[in-house]
Parts: structure tokens; C-alpha cells; sequence
């Protein structure tokens, strides 16, 4: 009876064992295939851009930014955005102009503003 005790604490331990070291490359696997790009956000004279998204994200990941001119001036374009070719793409209340990016590459967006004397 102490061989089969043993030999059956023995067979449970190594069970264990390998349970957790499969589920530890499964996440360790996980990781190392996860793919990031990086992400540059910058406006032209007369606005800004929020928030500050300049980083690295996770590929598929979404990030939404506003733009919003100075007195003075008003938006003009997005380029390196999703909305890029979008002629109505701006929503973000008067004067501001929101933009999807999707984190499919390495990305650099640019908002362009206008000076309303133009």
C-alpha cells in the first residue's frame, strides 16, 4: 500500500508540475507576440491636440484625439489619421475636430490650423 501512496503522490506533484509550466509558456507566448507601435502626435501653429498620446500602444489598440485652434484660427486638416479622407469625419463641438487612430503601424498624425484672415 506505501508503494501505490508513492507512486500516486508522485504522479499528482508531476501532474501539477507540468500544469503550471504549460500554462506559464502559454502567457509567456502571449507576451512575446504581442506587437506595439509607436504613436506621434504634433499640431501646427494656431491649435493644439489633446490629450497627449505621444507613446507605444498595442497593435489593434484605438486612441481618439481632439483638435482644438487658438483664437483666431480654425481647423483645417488631419493627416495620419483614420479620419484623414473623412470631409464630415469632425465631431467634438464647435470649432474642434476629433480623430480615430488605429494602431496598426507605427503612426504619425499631424492637425493643420488655418488663420482665419486666410
Amino acid at each position: 500500500m506505501k508503494k501505490f501512496s508513492l507512486s500516486f503522490i508522485i504522479i499528482s506533484l508531476l501532474s501539477i508540475a507540468l500544469v503550471y509550466s504549460c500554462s506559464d509558456e502559454e502567457e509567456e507566448s502571449e507576451l512575446r507576440v504581442r506587437t506595439q507601435y509607436t504613436l506621434t502626435v504634433n499640431a501646427s501653429e494656431g491649435g493644439s491636440v489633446t490629450p497627449d498620446t505621444d507613446g507605444t500602444y498595442n497593435e489593434g489598440a484605438t486612441i481618439t484625439v481632439t483638435a482644438a485652434p487658438n483664437n483666431g484660427y480654425v481647423f483645417d486638416r488631419w493627416e495620419g489619421t483614420d479620419n484623414d479622407n473623412q470631409p464630415y469625419g469632425c465631431w467634438a463641438g464647435p470649432g474642434k475636430c476629433r480623430a480615430a487612430i488605429t494602431m496598426n503601424s507605427n503612426r504619425d498624425v499631424q492637425a493643420f490650423f488655418q488663420s482665419k484672415s486666410e
